[in-house]
């Protein structure tokens, strides 16, 4: 899952984009843009920074500069994947807000520099504003997404998606620690052995793990189960496949369901089996 930066158009401040099709971009990659996605139709995986979760019909996300992320869609026979799609320039959006008017502005670049999304309960609140846009010119269209990013700003149910310690030392242009990375995020359900990550970053495994640390404020074993937990979530949260507490525990990368439980509990603060019977 190579890391790309994506080059934006400049012709606009806010960018409008309507996608349907098989399935969404899988690209794993970033831009100075916010960038705002609104799921008409579709589900999959939503991988945002260290976040490994799930996106369905009606979700809407707000992700910030330079935050990695992809949209994994789920693909059968009958799949259509539809998105509304808004990017946001932050030069723009920073300028705009020394206009006391707009100083929401800097509230909503802020909450989403990890990634956010907007509670359920309150999305399907957004939908009018969205499905506007496409019969919108470009001026009243621009002046729609600002009275949307402004409506973020009133909405305080909403969920941040990335941690804090990885959006902190995450630098783009860091190959050596983004290689690593995207690694882990391809390699996760699987074995991932320190010595052929640490040779990948050219260091003996006592150097990578106090790089790694240093890089992350995460030991790397610490870093991988957080993935793994991440991934076993959205299978304990997808009520549709009825997914097992085995099922998670392995599909996520865990050989010992002892050692997931002891780990889950660890990072959440609850066993699977209590998670599970959460509302989300």
């Amino acid at each position: 899952m190579k890391l790309h930066f994506l080059h934006k158009s400049t012709a606009s401040h806010i960018q409008y984009s309507a996608t349907e099709g098989k399935e969404f971009l899988k690209l794993w990659h970033y831009h100075p843009e916010l960038e705002m996605v609104y799921i008409v139709q579709g589900r999959g995986t939503l991988y945002v920074g260290d976040f490994i979760g799930h996106f369905e019909q009606d979700n809407i996300f707000l992700l910030g500069s330079n935050l990695p992320h992809m949209f994994d869609s789920d693909v059968n026979q009958d799949t259509v994947s539809k998105s509304i799609v808004l990017h946001f320039n932050p030069t723009y959006l920073d300028k705009l807000g020394t206009n006391h008017q707009f100083d929401f502005l800097h509230y909503v670049t802020g909450i989403c520099e990890r990634g956010m999304m907007i509670d359920r309960s309150q999305s399907k609140s957004f939908l009018p504003l969205f499905n506007e846009l496409a019969k919108m010119h470009d001026m009243e269209r621009n002046l729609q997404a600002l009275r949307i990013l402004f409506k973020v700003s009133q909405n305080k149910n909403y969920s941040k998606l990335g941690s804090t310690n990885w959006t902190e030392n995450f630098i783009a242009h860091d190959n050596r620690l983004n290689k690593v990375l995207e690694y882990i995020m391809m390699h996760f359900k699987g074995v991932i052995d320190l010595e052929t990550v640490a040779d990948m970053a050219g260091m003996n495994k006592s150097s990578f793990c106090r790089y790694f640390k240093q890089k992350t404020n995460k030991t790397f074993v610490d870093y991988v189960n957080n993935v793994r937990i991440n991934y076993a979530c959205r299978l304990l949260r997808d009520k549709g496949k009825k997914n097992s507490i085995s099922l998670a525990c392995f599909e996520s990368g865990f050989n010992s369901l002892s050692y997931f439980n002891r780990i889950f509990k660890k990072h959440l603060g609850c066993a699977p089996s209590e998670y599970m019977g959460q509302e989300f």
